[in-house]
């Protein structure tokens, strides 16, 4: 691997699932239109990660459709544990993971526990965070710079060096289009978004096709 800096995305790469959305299931569990705002939650995802929707607006309005707790946040983190993509494990474990970090606009009180019995180092996990208000829910901390729009490409400048990002959604691949990583892998093991094939250096079906890729450029 030459020494590059390998950037994952987590949620619908490391992670088989949207976190929101799960998120979403907790904090709607005794809500009469809960399917309705599900429905309303994973259409605002899709326009994010499909580049029709700018980032900041997606995450503040899908937040904005929640009442999220500290509870929904614990009950999530144990529920993805069993959710991991299906090839992350078996492959993992071949990375130097000095060189490994993880950008995300997902959460980094789920992805922290997820993470770090893998390796990862915690300084090099970058995600949104949580904040609560006065009525105990969670709010997004908006000094966060993943919680901005081209909030990956803002983390993404200040780590040194050579960088390559596998991800499955455009806010991965605008770290290719405005130079912040050499290489953008499009990740379609759980999802594959077309419009972005066009864009990917490579396509990963997973994390072995990954491992391959890694080795040869």
């Amino acid at each position: 691997m030459k020494n590059l800096k390998i950037i994952f995305d987590f949620d619908s790469t490391i992670l088989k699932l949207e976190t929101i959305e799960i998120l979403a299931d907790y904090a709607l569990k005794n809500n009469k239109n809960k399917n309705t705002i599900l429905e309303e939650v994973k259409k605002i995802t899709n326009q994010a990660m499909e580049g029709k929707l700018d980032f900041s607006s997606a995450l503040a309005k899908r937040i904005a459709l929640l009442n999220i707790t500290n509870e929904n946040i614990l009950q999530t983190t144990i529920f993805l544990k069993n959710h991991l993509s299906n090839s992350f494990e078996e492959n993992f474990h071949n990375y130097d993971k000095e060189n490994c970090f993880i950008i995300s606009g997902g959460f980094k009180e789920i992805i922290l526990p997820l993470m770090l019995p893998f390796g990862f180092k915690k300084e090099n996990i970058f995600a949104n965070n949580f904040k609560f208000n006065s009525n105990g829910f969670a709010d997004i901390n908006s000094n966060n710079d993943l919680s901005k729009n081209h909030g990956k490409n803002l983390v993404a400048k200040k780590i040194e060096g050579e960088k390559i990002i596998i991800g499955d959604g455009y806010t991965d691949y605008e770290l290719k289009k405005y130079n912040d990583a050499k290489i953008f892998i499009l990740f379609t093991e759980n999802i594959h978004r077309k419009n972005l094939t066009k864009h990917a250096d490579y396509i990963a079906k997973n994390f072995k096709d990954v491992k391959n890729i890694l080795k040869n450029v």
